[in-house]
């Protein structure tokens, strides 16, 4: 019963065991640049800080990046953004709910024996070069039970090491050494010396009223993806409703702008209804 569980987890990944993968090229910086620039027009210097790591490089890799900055600024999106529009695959992990254990691979001794996260990514993206983006690292559970997550994230950040890492899972030698990894985190705080030393930390910043203008055009875009239209069905505010979304909104989270901008669009919807 326990080999036959064991197949089961680790025939879907054969196809990208022991096999040469692609490496995703770098795109235009420039074309990266303008699309992030667009959707967070307040975080120019975090886009630059970012991108600067891929000039020159033929295929994308980003040295360990960690943005910190206050709940609700768009760190995460920004780090899902990037690997989207960079082209390779983005592999998300809570770190609140990740431990040790699961993110370095569990051992086939155990039935539910299961590779690391950045191989899985790696499988899921079919290529060498994903991206691990690790939500909210500072949250990781401290407890030792089953591996602290950030113990365990200092073998797949060493060069030493993730050309070789020794998965518990398939045993055998892994090269993850084109992973790209991007944590998020509110505060510094809580992380240990030895992940601030590995990670290029970078102030996300939080946008202010004088924002609003820039970020309306991409909330309004990504809404109108959301309802499967073109960019252009999604009429702009128009003066009254611009000045509703100033009087409730003064900086500060993104995510409740979005939701004021959701809500004067559903007034906007009721009443084209009405009338």
């Amino acid at each position: 019963m326990k080999n036959t569980k064991l197949k089961e987890v680790l025939a879907p990944l054969k196809g990208v065991v022991n096999v040469a993968l692609p490496l995703v090229p770098s795109p235009s910086l420039h074309a990266v640049r303008n699309t992030l620039i667009f959707e967070f027009p307040y975080a120019a210097d975090v886009i630059d800080f970012a991108l600067a790591d891929l000039v020159g490089r033929v295929t994308v890799r980003l040295g360990p990046l960690l943005f910190v900055g206050d709940p609700g600024g768009g760190k995460s999106r920004f780090a899902r953004r990037l690997g989207e529009l960079l082209g390779i695959n983005v592999w998300r992990t809570d770190a609140s709910r990740a431990d040790g254990a699961a993110f370095g691979g569990t051992d086939r001794r155990w039935y539910s024996a299961e590779p690391c996260h950045p191989f899985l990514a790696v499988a899921q993206g079919k290529i060498a070069n994903p991206l691990i983006l690790i939500d909210e690292i500072e949250k990781s559970a401290t407890r030792n039970d089953y591996g602290r997550l950030w113990d365990c994230l200092l073998g797949f950040l060493e060069p030493e090491t993730n050309a070789r890492y020794p998965d518990p899972a398939l045993q055998i030698n892994l090269d993850l050494s084109q992973v790209s990894y991007v944590a998020t985190a509110n505060s510094l705080d809580p992380l240990p010396s030895a992940i601030r030393d590995r990670f290029r930390v970078v102030r996300f910043p939080k946008p202010t009223s004088a924002d609003l203008d820039a970020l309306l055009p991409a909330i309004i875009a990504d809404l109108a993806k959301e309802r499967g239209l073109a960019t252009n069905w999604l009429l702009p505010l128009d003066r009254t409703e611009r000045t509703v979304a100033a009087r409730s909104w003064r900086g500060g989270s993104v995510r409740r702008l979005r939701r004021i901008i959701e809500a004067i669009l559903r007034d906007r919807d009721a009443k084209a209804t009405r009338n």
